[in-house]
């Protein structure tokens, strides 16, 4: 009987620890969001190389139409992962790879220049491409030169930029099924994730595991609004800098800040967390669901390109509401439902913490 006993005990101690606490939250998150989101973004991406390969080969109004189509289906998609910080999309720089952002110092204009005036034909290769510096090999580097300052798409009757457009092209759609890769890989990041504990050396439980995920969200939102809005709006109307919305140069800005927020709306209803809320702190479920829709409705209310409108009719006004109602989102995630929930939600991943 005693060796029975040590027998079972030896088993139990031996196992991996596996089902926890959070585990039903993550799992949730990652197969309900993440899972399929990163792989709408690897398909989506998957489609512009062919779109510059045609325009490139018959540039006309209606190969440009499908290219500038297919970028804004890319940024969109990759808006939709943007906040995810951490496993894939950081691995091997891919995040800053892909969009470098943001650029309040111009250098990715700064080093395109240098690349078109150089023409080497060394970033005519996704791989070579690669190895190069993040600013000049992702969608920020594209957009600049495939479109105009007004937004029409000006790429096709230059042979450099167009090897240039399709490596880039290319190297997206390779890192966006990386990242795709990464997250179905039931061994890779997902099981960092799901199986906390002393041997993993990320998270030793589920509620730091659940955290992450968190406050993944939770910084989203101070990026939507710190580094995507604010900075355009300049401190008054007179002051506005259209320009700094992400993707203005192609009309994509409000693609992109809108994909970004609904990402991040629907990743927090794939967490399930109003079931482990007490039931004094469930009305935050239906105040965030009413900030989140007062945001889209700002957003859908704005005219692209903000470039040409955002001195126009109530734009800007709309655009400082929508700041605010940001802020508010962040507030009530961070401040209220971390504290109902007992989660460290006022962590912002921009410290570096």
């Amino acid at each position: 009987m005693r060796r029975l006993i040590l027998a079972l005990l030896t088993a139990l101690v031996a196992q991996p620890v596996a089902a926890t606490e959070f585990n039903p939250q993550i799992e949730g998150m990652v197969s309900g969001y993440i899972r399929p989101v990163t792989a709408r973004f690897a398909e989506t991406a998957g489609a512009l190389p062919v779109a510059v390969a045609a325009l490139c080969e018959t540039p006309n109004d209606r190969s440009a139409e499908r290219f500038a189509a297919a970028f804004a289906d890319t940024v969109e998609a990759f808006s939709e992962v943007h906040f995810l910080r951490f496993g894939p999309l950081l691995d091997e720089d891919r995040l800053s790879r892909l969009a470098f952002l943001p650029d309040p110092r111009g250098i990715t204009q700064r080093q395109l220049r240098k690349v078109l005036a150089a023409r080497n034909k060394e970033v005519h290769s996704a791989a070579d491409l690669a190895d190069k510096s993040v600013a000049v090999q992702g969608l920020t580097a594209l957009e600049l030169i495939a479109f105009s300052k007004t937004g029409e798409v000006m790429l096709g009757d230059d042979p450099f930029k167009c090897g240039y457009a399709l490596a880039i092209a290319e190297n997206v759609a390779a890192i966006a099924g990386a990242v795709a890769d990464g997250w179905a890989d039931p061994d890779g990041y997902s099981a960092v994730l799901l199986m906390p504990g002393p041997d993993n050396d990320r998270f030793h439980t589920s509620k730091e595991a659940l955290e992450n995920l968190f406050n993944s969200l939770v910084t989203g939102l101070i990026i939507a609004r710190d580094q995507d809005v604010l900075p355009a709006l300049g401190g008054s109307k007179e002051k506005a800098k259209a320009h700094r919305f992400p993707f203005s140069r192609s009309a994509n800005s409000v693609t992109f800040i809108s994909g970004e927020l609904e990402g991040i709306r629907q990743a927090l209803a794939s967490l399930g967390l109003e079931a482990l809320t007490p039931e004094d702190f469930t009305w935050i479920f239906g105040g965030l669901a009413f900030e989140f829709k007062n945001a889209q409705s700002l957003l859908d209310e704005l005219e692209p390109p903000l470039r040409q409108t955002l001195e126009q009719d109530s734009a800007y006004e709309k655009v400082e509401v929508l700041a605010i109602t940001l802020k508010s989102i962040r507030d009530t995630m961070a401040l209220e439902l971390a504290g109902a929930l007992d989660l460290a939600g006022g962590f912002n991943a921009l410290d570096g913490d």
